[in-house]
């Protein structure tokens, strides 16, 4: 993290209520309920990243349940250790599955680290009542700071994030005509619109139907992505100077689309010029013609954002019924694609928490939390993540204990030793590497616990003990039930983007007759850039050459079949080209269909664009031509 002015403040800012919320929470629930605001607070800023207010009082309610049943549970498997191992097991498996995603980032912990918190913290009968209050106050904040937060996200964070887009496309633009790097510019590229699509997503209703904003919010970045990977085509064939500077002036007015009203006649204007050039020209290039198509999608969908009125952004028009394989917002629901990963990780979660308690339980071992929290730590969905999480958790827990014991050593007073524990929570702002942030988190709790007992030894070697025997414990488990490996989730991501893909053609063949599917084919879009995101970070330092040219093409043939879909809904296909676009989409969606077919029909393609007068007919050839060699290229990889 980069330390500036601004991040210490609202680094500062961000502690100071964390600790006022925790204090207040506290305050009104009583000491026995605090861990509760700690978990709270914790699920509080996860969420963040998730817009849940489309249906705030669906999610609402849903949190409450939650919370109590994980409340109920904890309460229930106090009563007997072996009743306790059903329920740790049935509860634990319910946060765990239902709390795992496929394509999002899990929202688990939180939740999780709460049920351990109230089965180390257990209550008489007549504190339940005060104890479920604080858990629903819980809900409600998770909620209400949802409401603060994130309404209206998909319109403050989309303005900024396509303006940004625009500008760094720009930026780009200059970059390639300098002959220089463009490694950094085209990471934040893809972050911010990956960003703009995690947003839109979020907002969907019925997990399916796109808020009017949102559809032409992802028309935009659809646009935007395009622009993006054909100037990498630009810089492969040489510096088009002209190409630059007309794709350069539009990007500039179309940045500044959303606070400049006459950006938008500039950007027509400017299109305009550069569409009657190339006419003129009767130019055939491949690369003109698709840069002239997405300059056009992003004029257009950019002039119907700007029509479109504030109380129309979030109307859905849900006139489509939600296709059976988006019913649960999965696509083929396999198996192979959405189940394996879920269940493996619920299976060993439940399995590791249920005889973790049971062991601590049974054999009466103070403080033995401490080695169910190491549990809960270590046993994440993916095994080969999961043994790095190991060593450095005993790492961490090693210099952290050595750190407590020196310092409470060197800091006899209470006020001294309370004053380094509130350093330590206000440095893990800053830190969050998990090997350096766990430092500071075992330093916390052996020193708070030491405040307490006063006997900080003792506590050191328990804590390492407990959590050395919750790691072998964890060890155990991720290595024989059920394991999930990364080469497993490779294969299903990479079928799950093959199938969202076949699918999306389908789409695309589906409009030539008239049939299509306005979101479903938004859907396969967002889902697309979801696989990437999820393959990209399970992968990170460890993907080969091939890997990330397999991915690049996939990106390619998804973003031009989406563009190919627009165009015909927009425009429709003339007559004479109807048959061209049908045969070659059967072409593609033939399972039988080799490899040579393919190159066959891209060399025939080809020379169909040379024999056709009008640019537009060019254009919509020109894309199917463009997602036969993608398509074609990704199966040579493979």
């Amino acid at each position: 993290m980069q330390l500036n002015k601004k991040t210490i403040i609202t680094n500062t800012i961000l502690f100071a209520g964390i600790v006022g919320f925790i204090l207040a929470f506290s305050g009104v629930f009583g000491d026995e309920n605090i861990l509760i605001g700690v978990s709270t607070i914790a699920a509080m800023l996860m969420l963040l990243e998730r817009d849940l207010t489309s249906h705030p009082v669906g999610n609402t309610v849903k949190f409450v349940l939650l919370n109590l049943f994980i409340g109920v549970g904890a309460f229930l498997a106090g009563f007997n250790t072996w009743l306790a191992v059903p329920i740790n097991f049935i509860v634990m498996f319910v946060v765990s599955y239902s709390l795992l995603f496929n394509l999002k980032n899990p929202l688990y912990f939180p939740f999780s680290l709460q049920y351990l918190f109230i089965l180390a913290t257990p209550v008489a009968i007549d504190q339940m009542p005060l104890r479920l209050a604080s858990l629903v106050f819980g809900a409600l904040a998770i909620m209400g700071l949802q409401m603060l937060a994130n309404r209206n996200k998909i319109t403050k964070s989309g303005d900024k994030m396509i303006q940004a887009v625009c500008t760094a496309l720009v930026e780009k633009s200059e970059l390639i005509k300098k002959g220089e790097n463009l490694e950094t510019i085209n990471q934040q590229i893809t972050t911010d619109i990956s960003g703009l699509r995690n947003i839109i997503y979020d907002k969907r209703e019925e997990n399916y139907y796109l808020t009017e904003e949102g559809q032409l919010k992802l028309n935009v970045s659809a646009s935007l992505e395009k622009i993006n990977i054909l100037l990498d085509k630009i810089l492969n064939e040489g510096a088009q100077q002209e190409i630059l500077d007309n794709v350069i002036h539009c990007l500039q007015f179309a940045a500044d689309s959303s606070t400049n009203g006459e950006a938008m006649e500039k950007l027509e204007e400017s299109f305009n010029q550069m569409l009657g050039k190339y006419k003129d020209e009767h130019t055939h290039s491949l690369l003109v013609l698709r840069v002239l198509n997405n300059i056009n999608f992003l004029k257009v969908s950019l002039a119907e954002l700007k029509a479109l009125s504030k109380e129309h952004y979030n109307v859905v028009k849900n006139l489509e019924r939600i296709p059976k394989q988006f019913q649960k917002m999965r696509i083929g629901e396999k198996k192979s694609h959405t189940n394996s990963i879920k269940m493996s990780y619920a299976v060993r979660m439940a399995v590791a928490i249920s005889l973790s308690g049971f062991i601590v339980d049974f054999f009466e071992i103070t403080e033995g939390r401490w080695m169910m929290f190491s549990v809960l730590s270590v046993i994440i969905p993916l095994y080969e993540q999961s043994t790095k999480k190991m060593r450095d958790r005993i790492f961490a827990t090693v210099i952290g204990a050595v750190l407590v014991t020196v310092l409470f050593m060197i800091f006899q007073g209470n006020i001294a030793r309370s004053i380094l524990l509130m350093t330590s929570g206000y440095l893990m702002t800053y830190i969050k590497v998990y090997r350096y942030n766990t430092i500071l988190v075992t330093f916390s709790a052996i020193g708070a616990a030491a405040l307490i007992t006063g006997t900080t030894e003792i506590l050191t070697v328990n804590r390492i003990g407990l959590v050395v025997a919750g790691v072998i414990l964890a060890l155990l488990i991720n290595k024989f039930i059920l394991p999930y490996k990364l080469d497993d989730a490779k294969r299903n991501l990479k079928e799950m983007y093959n199938d969202t893909i076949h699918e999306m053609l389908i789409e695309a063949a589906d409009q030539v007759k008239g049939n299509g599917n306005n979101h479903a084919m938004k859907n396969l879009l967002l889902i697309s850039n979801l696989i990437e995101d999820r393959l990209k970070l399970n992968n990170q330092g460890t993907e080969n050459e091939k890997g990330i040219a397999w991915l690049q093409h996939q990106r390619r043939a998804a973003s031009t079949i989406y563009e190919l879909y627009w165009w015909i809904y927009k425009y429709g296909i003339q007559e004479s080209n109807a048959p061209a676009v049908s045969s070659r989409l059967e072409l593609l969606l033939n399972s039988s269909t080799t490899e040579e077919i393919l190159l066959e029909s891209v060399t025939d393609m080809k020379e169909l664009i040379k024999t056709m007068p009008r640019i537009e007919d060019r254009m919509v050839i020109s894309m199917i031509l463009e997602v036969m060699e993608e398509i074609t290229s990704s199966k040579a990889i493979v």
